[in-house]
């Protein structure tokens, strides 16, 4: 992959993923009134958006770079330690709603949705 190169498909999911979180969070406003509430989905949603960042930067290199080196398998591993580090400190010494936090984290598969229907609208001409 070229470093000039540009991804409008991962650069859309990153928007939508951005817009669903200030939409829930401006729902979660509405319908609970809680700002714990609004904690637990931002905490679930920022790290999905984090975790889906830096997904992309090792795939990015590990594309550049065209083989997998310890040092690759090392930031892997480090990734998901710390991912799973932050869930579960989120779930185990915050006072959060789980739910409404996992209904953060939920944001990516959602955002890929939107994107897939706008690009089937976009590409068929909506037929």
């Amino acid at each position: 992959m070229m470093k000039n190169e540009k991804e409008p498909v991962i650069d859309f999911i990153i928007i939508f993923m951005i817009f669903f979180l200030i939409l829930g969070s401006i729902i979660i406003l509405l319908l609970f009134f809680s700002y714990s509430n609004l904690i637990s989905y931002l905490s679930g949603g920022l790290i999905a958006i984090l975790n889906f960042l830096w997904l992309k930067r090792l795939i990015k290199k590990l594309a550049d770079e065209k083989k997998f080196t310890k040092k690759a398998g090392i930031e892997w591993g480090l990734k998901i330690i710390i991912i799973f580090g932050l869930i579960t400190f989120f779930i185990l010494k915050t006072k959060i709603n789980i739910l409404i936090f996992l209904s953060g984290l939920s944001i990516l598969p959602i955002a890929v949705t939107a994107q897939s229907i706008a690009g089937y609208f976009k590409f068929s001409g909506g037929r």
